[in-house]
């Protein structure tokens, strides 16, 4: 397909628009012959930057990204299959140029699907097939009898802990990645830790350095954001813990305290 990658998935809605604008030129000519090719291109490009977006965020590990992908490579064969079959519900806008597709434009945009499928299945490989497990992903239904003897102990005492099976239960909250887990149940951390690091992508990279553009303003832009560890507080996924630090806070007595008797005799002009 003489399609660039760059397209974004939102071309189609500006089509017309810029069909007009490339209207008389050679550039307008190749793009309305090859619509088909751009919309479908678009419906894509979103599939991709929804999986993309699943991959990124504090919250993303090797669980999740292993998940994710693993639905997306489902889908892709969905989407060929359907593809071949003319079913185009989950390509809304290869749907809308239904009536203009030839039979050969079915055909390569079902290899196109085949062949990203065989590359993502070798990108992916190593976190295809890696094995998370039970008592990772399902700490508090796992079977204790289950797993590996040495963490059996550990585990019970995870799973009778009433503070932690609340947070679990709640659904927003990973009990791998609370603040206490790697001090109270060291053992388990120990194994848990490999499953839990962040899946590797450049969302890491451009998030420090969006904290360092914001850090770097023209009002801060000689602060050493390295040492002072301004840097350090924004990329944490720490949370300070603000009633501690409150108390241990030393009030400050008031300043009229401390002021000599003289001080206000001499401001409301009394001799003394």
């Amino acid at each position: 397909m003489a399609i660039k990658r760059e397209l974004s998935s939102a071309f189609h809605c500006i089509w017309e628009s810029i069909v007009s604008f490339l209207a008389n030129t050679q550039l307008g000519e190749q793009l309305f012959a090859n619509k088909c090719d751009v919309f479908f291109s678009s419906d894509i490009f979103e599939k991709l930057n929804s999986l993309n977006k699943q991959l990124q965020g504090k919250d993303s590990d090797l669980i999740s990204s292993k998940s994710a992908i693993a639905a997306f490579l489902r889908k892709q064969q969905l989407y060929m299959n359907n593809i071949r079959c003319c079913v185009f519900e989950q390509l809304p806008c290869l749907a809308s140029v239904s009536s203009d597709l030839q039979d050969e434009d079915l055909a390569l945009y079902a290899e196109y699907m085949e062949n990203m499928h065989a590359d993502m299945q070798t990108r992916f490989s190593d976190l295809l097939m890696m094995v998370i497990p039970t008592w990772v992903s399902i700490p508090f239904k796992v079977n204790v009898a289950d797993i590996d003897i040495s963490l059996q102990e550990p585990l019970i005492e995870l799973q009778s802990d009433e503070i932690m099976h609340a947070k679990f239960k709640d659904g927003k909250y990973n009990v791998w990645k609370t603040n206490d887990i790697a001090i109270k149940y060291s053992s388990l951390w120990d194994k848990a830790q490999l499953y839990i690091n962040a899946f590797l992508r450049s969302y890491l990279v451009e998030l420090g350095f969006s904290c360092v553009s914001q850090l770097l303003s023209k009002a801060r832009n000689r602060l050493d954001i390295v040492k002072r560890g301004d840097l350090r507080l924004s990329l944490t996924l720490m949370e300070p813990d603000i009633t501690k630090l409150a108390e241990q806070h030393q009030r400050q007595r008031s300043h009229l305290i401390k002021m000599p008797i003289s001080f206000f005799l001499f401001k409301l002009h009394i001799p003394f």
